[in-house]
């Protein structure tokens, strides 16, 4: 007879694996990178992921949870830390685990324990300096410090949460000023995992208001564990190479973050942030102030000087007018006795000519005509001994042809041609042969 077949239902064969795995495992601590952390119902669940150098995928990834009253316990010890922080996506901890199993999945987990603050704060601090060493080689540190600041900052680019208690103390400082200040908002997430990518959003939307003279970055005290979030190495790039003078006042009197370092001008509050603006306008005032004073006195000791002068130029213009005044009617007398002369004088030349103009007409017309009379008979004469007539008068003879035109050349004739012969007094026909 076959022997029967043992089975088991899954979730006995389940239960098994998982009273192995609490019973034989024990709990370790392991360290690594949070790569996600999501809250669902009672429960927190996370991913610790396992990276090697200039390598963005992990080598080795372990799923944990961890019960949300048990997650609250946690953060209370993490905040109540002289150099407090929180847990967040991207951050490096030593976490102590109990290796589990999750029955209704087959899924196996691991429960986190506790934390080791120390490793955590270790890595944040070399973090830190690295990036600080990173933003001071690249020449980065201060270079937003290195833009001049706006004599009179009245148009202000504010980042901040909306409708936050920062927001009101910010914007009733300003408003309690006797100075007329603009505020362009660009509201964002200033804490939580968000605060990053809504604070670089915030820097672009303002970048197109090329007015504004200054962006401020303003966040309540809140827990010390949120200036963790200020430490972004993308922060501190936006706000070192932002074209505008940046002001932070992140709400925290003794710790300072990195975007306190590389901001033109880090403020303790808000409050204190506002006031700063006020007091620069105030001074930009007050020296205005003092110049428009400077301007009035140089101008109240001038007046009398100038009037000197005036009076001067006045009774130096009288006495030099005067001078050419007299001078002028002594010139025209001059003129006036001139021209009383000069007329008859005149007269007189141009009587003389006019008369030599006519003596020289009554002479020289009959000579004029005489010598035009014999020019007259000379060409009279040429024209004579030109004409056809006096040639043949003279011996010569003119051969013509049977059309009438002259011959002047022998070839032109031929045998049997009729020719006219003319002389002065008479014409012969003849034919050549």
């Amino acid at each position: 007879m076959q022997e029967e077949i043992k089975s088991y239902p899954v979730s006995k064969y389940l239960t098994s694996i998982k009273n192995l795995i609490t019973n034989q495992v024990p709990s370790v601590w392991i360290h690594g990178v949070l790569t996600q952390m999501t809250e669902r119902g009672n429960m927190i669940y996370l991913n610790l992921a396992e990276f090697v150098k200039d390598d963005v995928k992990p080598v080795a990834t372990l799923p944990l949870y961890i019960f949300k009253s048990d997650y609250s316990l946690l953060k209370k010890k993490l905040a109540s830390l002289p150099t407090p922080f929180e847990l967040k996506e991207q951050l490096k901890v030593n976490l102590l685990i109990q290796a589990d199993f999750y029955i209704p999945y087959g899924k196996f987990q691991s429960k986190v324990i506790d934390i080791d603050p120390a490793y955590t704060l270790g890595e944040l601090a070399i973090t830190r300096e690295a990036i600080l060493k990173k933003l001071r080689t690249e020449g980065l540190l201060r270079k937003n410090a290195e833009l001049p600041f706006p004599s009179l900052p009245l148009h202000i680019g504010l980042i901040t949460g909306e409708k936050t208690a920062a927001y009101r103390d910010f914007c009733s400082q300003l408003k309690e000023s006797p100075f007329a200040f603009q505020i362009t908002e660009a509201f964002a997430r200033m804490q939580g995992n968000e605060t990053e990518n809504s604070i670089l959003e915030a820097l672009g939307k303002l970048r197109s208001f090329p007015d504004i003279d200054v962006v401020c970055i303003i966040r309540g005290g809140g827990a010390k564990t949120d200036l963790n979030y200020f430490d972004s190495e993308a922060l501190c790039r936006a706000i070192a190479l932002y074209p505008t003078p940046v002001l932070t006042g992140i709400g925290h009197e003794i710790d300072q973050s990195l975007v306190d370092v590389v901001a033109w001008f880090a403020c303790i509050t808000p409050t204190a942030c506002a006031k700063f603006i006020v007091e620069r306008v105030e001074g930009s005032w007050i020296k205005v102030q003092e110049m428009a004073f400077n301007i009035k006195n140089r101008i109240q000791m001038r007046i009398p000087r100038e009037k000197e002068k005036l009076h001067y130029i006045q009774k130096t213009f009288f006495y030099n007018a005067s001078k050419t005044v007299i001078r002028e009617k002594e010139r025209l007398l001059q003129f006036q006795s001139i021209l009383k002369k000069e007329p008859l004088r005149y007269f007189k030349i141009e009587k003389e000519i006019l008369q030599r103009f006519q003596l020289g007409l009554k002479n020289g017309s009959g000579k004029i005509l005489n010598l035009e009379k014999a020019k007259f008979e000379i060409l009279n004469a040429k024209i004579a001994l030109s004409d056809p007539k006096s040639i043949l008068k003279k011996g010569y003879s003119l051969t013509l042809n049977q059309e009438g035109k002259v011959i002047r050349h022998a070839n032109e004739l031929s045998p049997g041609n009729k020719i006219k012969t003319r002389f002065y007094d008479s014409t012969i026909d003849s034919v050549v042969s």
